[in-house]
């Protein structure tokens, strides 16, 4: 196993990175234009939109990169909690041996909007199923009831809780595993943001994306929180130099943290052997709810 640093092709780069910033916009339009929706439900556009690089794709340098997908389900696993809910593998091989391999765990947390209404999955919905397609409650309410969301600096991570127990859980697995562990913000396409629902159309928000899904490690995320009181949420506004000004103000973007970092070996942790990841990737009770991968051959 090579643990000296090698130049990745430019090409390689330069083509995640473009894959993961479509994910970025793909899930920031999807939480625009559904500014309520499910966290998990963002979760599972993540992981399909990945799922369309599932064949094997040469560039022009010669090396070949493939992106496979696997869901395990929305299960509570660590003391109660998902450690993360999506799982990254990279994997660098040549010549049929593999050279390289790192892992890196994302936490999502979505922002919610200023009137804090979002629709969240609780037990009782793993217990109904899908008869809560059909619930009562909501007959009850018109689709045609108005409601304005907005976004702010102020706005909060409404799952994520000073003190509460999948903080403490996330510290204690990290400190018994030694994994890179890292929160997965979901935002708007920007702030402040604004939608009417009901929509008089889907659509892509306007200019450019200048916020979208931001990574920040734990150790930053868990130190904004000590700050806290018991109880408190913090605010999109706490994050804004977790990770550096500038374009990385609120957290690293999704693509730089994937093809810059990542990919690059600034980020992550190395594992020589499957057996070190394996109670985490093929265990219907590890820590995690999906898995990616990015294999990668170099040319020999």
């Amino acid at each position: 196993m090579e643990s000296t640093p090698f130049k990745v092709a430019d090409d390689v780069t330069t083509w995640l990175r473009e894959v993961f910033h479509d994910c970025n916009e793909r899930i920031s339009q999807k939480l625009s234009n559904n500014p309520n929706i499910q966290e998990e439900s963002l979760d599972l556009t993540w992981i399909e939109h990945l799922s369309q690089y599932a064949s094997p794709r040469t560039l022009s340098s010669n090396w070949t990169v493939r992106i496979d997908t696997h869901y395990l389900g929305g299960l509570r696993h660590w003391g109660g909690w998902e450690i993360a809910d999506i799982g990254l593998l990279l994997f660098f091989r040549r010549g049929g041996k593999f050279i390289r391999r790192k892992v890196a765990l994302l936490q999502s947390k979505r922002l919610y909007p200023t009137n804090n209404v979002v629709r969240e999955d609780a037990l009782i919905d793993y217990e109904i199923g899908f008869a809560r397609l059909a619930d009562p409650e909501n007959v009850r309410v018109s689709l045609m009831t108005e409601t304005e969301f907005s976004f702010e600096l102020g706005s909060i991570y409404g799952a994520l809780i000073a003190e509460d127990r999948q903080v403490k859980a996330i510290d204690d697995y990290q400190k018994a595993h030694k994994y890179a562990i890292y929160y997965q913000f979901y935002n708007p396409w920007k702030v402040p943001f604004s939608q009417r629902i009901p929509l008089s159309r889907y659509e892509r928000p306007k200019g450019e994306l200048s916020l979208g899904t931001r990574v920040i490690p734990v150790s930053k995320v868990h130190k904004v929180l000590e700050k806290l009181d018991k109880n408190s949420k913090p605010k999109l506004s706490d994050f804004r130099s977790a990770c550096g000004g500038g374009e990385h103000s609120y957290g690293w973007r999704l693509e730089f943290f994937i093809a810059d970092l990542l990919l690059h070996c600034q980020e992550g942790t190395l594992f020589e052997k499957e057996s070190e990841v394996f109670p985490l990737f093929n265990r219907r009770s590890g820590a995690i709810a999906a898995a990616i991968s990015i294999n990668i051959e170099l040319p020999e």
